[in-house]
């Protein structure tokens, strides 16, 4: 209800342009050179005529700041005049006319602006037909016409421009923020999978010289700064990734994605530093000329994607497993890994105290990755799905190759 009010209020339905207060004069000046044009040519008056004339007037000056309910006392003053009048004059006839001019310069709907001339049409029609009056309608008539339709024309004119600009505006606000949400997935997929892929490295030369008293101090300072690195990032890409509305990303990358088949080897070696194993299946699907290019390469991301988080979240001594499946029309997969253990929670593997011996990947997960796999995965028309329970976390998504082009 208030949205309904605020939008009967507004001055003007365009963000690129509103009225000044010298274009409010200009309304009032001209709203008052019709009230006394008006009562001048149809002298001499009875006060009623004269107060329906300055109400009139009245309606049109308060239409420049408020367009509806200006526009809707105008032809509440022309209803009343019509019916209450002998002989109508100028005003408050015409006021309905120049009512739907500005509503129609100013951006609002045509079929309800346009409803206020059909309005004063029917009354004076009516009033001709069946009231007392029936001289000098046709004259009345053609003033409304005349002095009403040329300022709708011209209203029309100066509406043109207006919309083409409005467009343009929104143009570029929806490119502005699909590029928004591609480089907030951009660094996500390279500055953040590269200084998480640092730390697990760092933590992996660690375990590996447990003797060496020299190295370990070393290497926890740098992990150290490396994850305040990663979650600094990490806030201000959530802070960048409020997705207004339901713009999607972008499919469009603005580099080529790691080799998957370096990410998958990579995350094996990790997972076996902690006892963990990767199993993997159906990855050649991904080579088929079926596949359009621009798809193959969103798919990789995604797929890069899950396969890190495997990496990073599996737990010790647990099993992870990533199976791709293609019927030709559509590609499925599924990466699922173990995550019921001390320390997990939401499916994020805890970093460990120092000297534990649990190495901390990723303790302060942002969930941005995920979220920008559904996004590329709904992009290319599919779907992505991911659930938890009996300790694993497995996450499905189905691309079909068809809709995808």
């Amino acid at each position: 209800m208030a949205d309904i009010l605020a939008g009967l209020l507004q001055p003007t339905r365009y963000t690129t342009w509103r009225p000044t207060w010298r274009l409010h004069l200009a309304h009032a000046f001209l709203a008052a050179l019709i009230t006394l044009f008006s009562i001048t040519a149809a002298w001499p008056l009875y006060t009623s005529m004269i107060a329906f004339a300055i109400v009139g007037g009245l309606a049109l000056a308060l239409c420049s700041r408020f367009p509806w309910p200006g526009a809707l006392l105008g032809s509440a003053s022309a209803w009343a005049g019509t019916l209450m009048m002998t002989d109508v004059p100028i005003s408050p006839g015409i006021i309905p006319w120049l009512c739907t001019a500005i509503l129609v310069a100013r951006g609002f709907p045509r079929m309800p602006a346009y409803s206020l001339v059909v309005f004063s049409l029917v009354l004076l029609i009516a009033d001709a037909r069946w009231g007392e009056t029936s001289e000098g309608w046709v004259s009345l008539l053609a003033w409304w016409v005349v002095v009403g339709g040329g300022a709708i024309t011209l209203a029309e004119l100066i509406r043109s421009p207006r919309d083409q600009a409005e467009r343009s505006l929104h143009t570029y606000r929806e490119s502005m923020e699909r590029q928004r949400l591609l480089v907030v997935t951009e660094l996500h997929d390279t500055v953040v999978r590269d200084l998480t892929h640092a730390v697990m490295t760092a933590e992996q030369a660690r375990l590996a010289h447990p003797e060496d008293t020299a190295l370990a101090p070393e290497l926890d300072a740098m992990t150290a700064a490396v994850r305040a690195a990663v979650e600094q990032m990490r806030h201000a890409l959530r802070a960048m990734s409020d997705i207004r509305g339901g713009e999607r990303l972008d499919i469009e990358a603005t580099s080529a994605p790691r080799p998957l088949e370096e990410v998958v080897t990579d995350a094996a070696a990790a997972l076996r530093h902690r006892g963990a194993h990767l199993e993997v299946e159906g990855l050649e699907l991904l080579g088929v000329p079926v596949i359009p290019p621009g798809v193959r390469l969103q798919l990789l991301r995604v797929l890069g994607e899950l396969v890190t988080n495997m990496s990073k979240y599996t737990a010790p001594q647990g099993r992870a497993r990533l199976v791709i499946e293609s019927d030709g029309r559509s590609l499925e997969a599924m990466a699922s890994n173990d995550v019921g253990f001390p320390g997990q929670a939401g499916g994020v593997w805890a970093s460990g105290a120092p000297g534990s011996g649990v190495p901390g990947y990723d303790a302060f997960s942002s969930g941005l990755g995920l979220e920008g796999a559904r996004r590329r995965v709904e992009a290319l028309g599919g779907s992505l799905s991911v659930s938890q329970g009996e300790g694993r976390w497995t996450t499905v998504f189905s691309v079909p190759f068809q809709a995808a082009r």
